[in-house]
């Protein structure tokens, strides 16, 4: 049986005469997870790629020599910390996910923060000499017809795209909750009807943990504004078990 959550990244393929991927043709997924193993014991992790779709089973993954591979991290990441946004099924009929754009939707979210899971903290560890932060967005564009938005969020028919900006702080706070050292990373993002499901990447590394401030402890934060196009879902957590937008800091001891 599975321990604690999973973890996954999609972004449907937009065919091989695309100018969005850093290689043409060739898109790059990349889903974070940590694992705190809840008591001694033998666990098997494993990291899987694989077709879906609810329209069909036609569609198929090719491997294609000395250019396809998975790769997996196996380093103990001591004291490391994980952040995970609320429930958000794929079809949301219950309307219980986060959204922003035009008509219904909010204009920005506070992805981490306000989004009605608490502002978690983490502690840096005591001998820790930086810090590194990392996050996945996932991120769905919600045009007329789809199945993975609610229906009140879906205004523009396919085609339409959407723009939003995104900015990734991670705040190092003072003795009275309030920032002290704030590191930020901000983007403009694009994502077509062709893409539909796309994943944001944010990494920030080798982070001072500074002393003037008076504690080692930190919160993280994804701030996402709406600027135009398609309204655009936050995916979160799938049936209780697969994140779809998540975060982790880490401990840096040399």
């Amino acid at each position: 049986m599975t321990v604690g959550v999973k973890s996954g990244s999609a972004r449907n393929h937009e065919g091989y005469d695309t100018t969005s991927y850093a290689t043409p043709g060739h898109l790059p997924i990349y889903a974070d997870l940590l694992f705190t193993a809840p008591s001694a014991g033998t666990y098997r992790c494993g990291l899987y790629g694989s077709p879906y779709s609810t329209s069909g089973s036609a569609y198929h993954l090719t491997a294609v020599a000395e250019n396809t591979w998975i790769e997996i991290s196996d380093t103990a990441q001591v004291g490391a910390g994980w952040w995970q946004n609320p429930s958000c099924e794929s079809a949301d009929t219950n309307g219980a996910c986060t959204y922003v754009g035009g008509g219904a939707a909010d204009s920005e979210a506070w992805i981490f923060y306000g989004d009605g899971t608490p502002a978690s903290t983490w502690e840096a560890h005591p001998s820790a000499r930086t810090v590194d932060a990392q996050a996945n967005l996932e991120l769905t564009t919600c045009p007329v017809g789809t199945a993975s938005c609610a229906s009140a969020m879906q205004e523009h028919p396919r085609g339409e795209n959407a723009v939003v900006d995104l900015r990734f702080d991670f705040i190092q706070l003072d003795a009275t909750r309030h920032a002290c050292a704030t590191h930020q990373q901000s983007s403009r993002k694009t994502i077509t009807d062709d893409a539909h499901h796309s994943v944001s990447y944010f990494a920030i590394s080798d982070i001072p943990i500074d002393s003037a401030c008076g504690t080692r402890t930190f919160i993280m934060r994804i701030y996402v504004k709406y600027v135009e196009g398609q309204t655009l879902k936050i995916d979160g957590v799938q049936s209780g078990a697969t994140s779809l937008t998540n975060g982790i800091a880490f401990n840096r001891f040399s």
